[in-house]
């Protein structure tokens, strides 16, 4: 693997129908002529993830939690295949991958697991291969064998997680925002973007409701020394960087 890895995590709405999905592979094919050798974590199309627990909870109103990480794991699963078509489709050879796929083991828990490790070498086989992998995020294998989900906004966590394991030294957040503002730029005109905040400052905000980032990716990213950069899915360039 001569290129350096760069990690991109696609949120749900940067991924929710054909337009965008192609706008994901410019970038995507941008980032591998610029020398890098792309891996992709998707989360789910849009709100897809909402319809699929709403069909749940219209059949039971606690639903068994087993069959709910089986069902809403495919959301990811139909990002990651279409995108791999996609890109397929404009030169970029690729492959779509779940988490157990990956070999991302959790804790055992479901509707809230926890990372515990990556134990596979499918992920780098695949690279050296001269792959993109396109990874579902959101979810891995826990350490009985069955599905699982990570907590809601998982995704930012499984790619901060992959990032850590292929040693890429940041990870490129792609959002249908243009960075983080100190206040809630729809509801005040006079909210100003933040282009370099520090980990504790970013966690901060997080926990204030600021759904830019998940708390606990924040945590691991100061953990692991991963620099995280906002960019916005139009344009391609960072917004706000965390460090």
């Amino acid at each position: 693997m001569n290129k350096q890895i760069c990690v991109l995590k696609f949120g749900g709405n940067t991924l929710a129908n054909k337009e965008k999905i192609l706008l994901a592979v410019k970038l995507i094919k941008q980032r591998w002529e610029e020398g890098c050798l792309p891996v992709i974590v998707a989360s789910a199309n849009g709100n897809f993830t909402d319809i699929l627990l709403d069909n749940a909870y219209s059949l039971s109103p606690d639903p068994n939690k087993r069959e709910l990480d089986m069902l809403i794991t495919t959301g990811e699963r139909i990002s990651v295949a279409l995108l791999s078509i996609a890109l397929n489709e404009a030169g970029l050879p690729s492959v779509s991958l779940t988490g157990s796929q990956i070999g991302l083991i959790t804790t055992s828990t479901h509707a809230g697991a926890q990372i515990v490790e990556i134990k596979s070498d499918r992920l780098k086989r695949e690279l050296e291969q001269g792959h993109i992998p396109i990874i579902a995020g959101f979810q891995g294998i826990g350490q009985n064998k069955e599905i699982t989900t990570l907590k809601r906004g998982g995704s930012d966590v499984s790619a901060v997680f992959i990032a850590s394991f292929l040693g890429a030294d940041h990870v490129e957040m792609i959002k249908d925002v243009d960075g983080v503002y100190d206040k809630d730029p729809n509801k005040n005109k006079d909210a100003k973007k933040l282009n370099l905040l520090d980990f504790d400052v970013m966690y901060k905000l997080a926990l204030e409701g600021a759904n830019v980032l998940h708390p606990d990716a924040i945590t691991l990213a100061k953990e692991k020394g991963i620099e995280i950069r906002i960019i916005y899915y139009k344009t391609g360039v960072a917004g706000t960087i965390i460090k």
